[in-house]
């Protein structure tokens, strides 16, 4: 399967972060797109591009070329390798690069091998690559030209070419090496990567040591070009194009209101479905560009403030209120109807998954419930639009009770969505029914706890099925037994994902009939308009 469609996971974290953006703001042009990094942060990564290459630093968003190689092919690594420090000799220092060129230059000439470093906020004419202290010290002092010894910090960054041989370092805590294709300036310039996210990208790459020995790489790519490999991979490209459109406009938003969201780590966005899914651009379509293309620098408001435009795959018959899944209250993220989705035909758009008390003892386990073995998991209240409010799970040691999205993500592998029935199998159900007697109110009953009068005046206990009427309508209330072991749980429910915000099959549906993306949206987010921001 080429695609697909992937869930958008968002917390409250990212509602609060900008809920006050106002539309005046100056939107960002270029994201920062995290590839490795955390427990994902690789050795060394390999680039290649079609071009020469160009190596330098990153000044905020903007790249700084430094020195051009001549090579189609290098590699970025940690210049602590495999444990062993590093040493090099600094001959000169420079404010800008053509001057630390020159005396690279002029170096080289006079017999000693030197490359262009950033060190200490300055550029660099540097030399070596020395194992010891002693060594750097004997070579800054007894080589044609005199230096000063230095030791490479836990933050630098070396390129080397396809021999091994260093063509630019970066050693500075706020600066990491960056990698673009020599016609960097071309927004559809390619560049190719190795690792585990392996593939072609738009743009540039940054790549910092925040973790010892290994580094941590960022894509830094224009916005819109970052959006042709999302919409791509949250919606099919051979889906309408009104639906792709309105898919662009949610990825901008989503986009550009979580600037600097992951800056523990140095960017904005991950290329996860924690983010938007982001990967090369290898399945791009002419749809795909033209959805992005047409609604440039169009952005979704509620009233002056930026729309958070989060959305999931699918939701039924309705989609969910904000504040139902992440507690917060948002006038535009309100429960709509949602007519267009083909739930019933569509992939994971109905679902029935089954859990053993078992697993879920062993799930809440290791989630840190110890509340004994499972014996019940109960919804105890559903929300206006039918998802799942309270969820009890009663063990033999004591029960927890789960609200909002914590009623899917306790047993996310059995649970698609917020909105889900659960049954026990081998369950005997009884009905409630609604009776009146002459001396009390309407009360309810359960089958087979009740005793009428039959028309031969006598008494009898209602067990298995009754049939009442009010004198104009008859209802037949039956005893019924669920499928399956007694001691499995069977989650049956429709949707996939937050359920909040827009439905991307639903868009499909309503682009198919008729809508524009602009009706989409505004039918998804209530009360919100669209406006070209840039």
């Amino acid at each position: 399967m080429k695609f697909l469609l992937k869930i958008s996971i968002i917390t409250m974290v990212l509602l609060a972060t900008v809920a006050g953006q106002a539309f005046a703001a100056e939107y960002a042009d270029t994201l920062r797109v995290g590839i490795c990094y955390g427990s994902g942060a690789v050795d060394s990564l390999d680039f290649e591009s079609s071009s020469d290459i160009y190596a330098g630093i990153l000044n905020g968003r903007e790249f700084i070329p430094v020195k051009l190689i001549d090579a189609s092919l290098v590699t970025a690594k940690p210049d602590l390798v495999d444990s062993a420090a590093a040493y090099h000799v600094i001959y000169s220092s420079h404010e800008t690069p053509e001057d630390a060129h020159l005396a690279v230059a002029s170096l080289n000439e006079s017999g000693i091998e030197c490359f262009i470093g950033y060190k200490n906020s300055s550029f660099c004419a540097m030399g070596g690559n020395y194992k010891s202290m002693n060594d750097a010290q004997w070579a800054a002092e007894n080589l044609a030209a005199a230096g000063t010894p230095v030791a490479s910090s836990a933050s630098a960054v070396r390129l080397v070419d396809a021999l091994g041989k260093t063509q630019f370092l970066v050693d500075d805590t706020a600066k990491g090496l960056a990698v673009y294709s020599s016609d960097f300036e071309d927004p559809d310039t390619l560049l190719k990567i190795s690792g585990p996210a392996k593939g072609t990208y738009r743009g540039g790459f940054e790549c910092r040591a925040l973790t010892a020995g290994k580094l941590t790489i960022v894509n830094v790519v224009p916005v819109e070009s970052y959006l042709y490999s999302v919409v791509c991979r949250e919606m099919s490209p051979s889906w309408n194009v009104e639906a792709l459109k309105a898919q662009a406009v949610c990825a901008r938003n989503f986009a550009l209101g979580r600037i600097n969201y992951h800056k523990q780590y140095g960017f904005d966005v991950c290329r996860t479905v924690c983010c938007q899914a982001y990967s090369t651009d290898a399945d791009q379509s002419q749809n795909v560009h033209t959805a992005v293309d047409t609604t440039k620098g169009e952005l979704l408001f509620y009233e002056d403030q930026l729309v958070q435009a989060v959305y999931s795959s699918s939701m039924g018959a309705y989609t969910e209120s904000v504040e139902n899944v992440w507690g917060s209250k948002f006038p535009y993220l309100v429960s709509v109807e949602n007519p267009y989705e083909d739930t019933e035909n569509i992939y994971n758009g109905k679902w029935t998954k089954t859990l053993t008390a078992d697993r879920a003892t062993e799930i809440m386990h290791s989630k840190g419930y110890n509340i004994g073995d499972v014996i019940e998991i109960k919804v105890i209240e559903n929300t206006p639009a039918g998802g799942v409010l309270k969820l009890l799970v009663r063990g033999t040691g004591g029960e927890k009770v789960f609200e909002r999205e914590s009623c899917r993500s306790i047993f996310s592998e059995a649970t698609y969505s917020q909105r889900y029935t659960v049954t026990k199998g081998g369950q005997t159900i009884k009905p409630v029914l609604y009776i009146a007697s002459g001396t009390s109110k309407t009360s309810p009953v359960t089958l087979g706890s009740v005793s009428v009068l039959t028309g031969s005046k006598a008494v009898t206990s209602v067990n298995d099925a009754c049939t009442v009427s009010d004198g104009k309508a008859k209802k037949t209330y039956k005893t019924t037994q669920t499928n399956g072991d007694a001691n499995t749980y069977t989650f049956s429910g429709e949707g996939w994902g937050h359920g909040v915000g827009m439905s991307q099959y639903g868009a499909k549906g309503m682009a198919e009939a008729g809508f524009n993306y602009e009706e989409i949206l505004t039918h998804y987010y209530t009360g919100t308009h669209i406006k070209k921001a840039y």
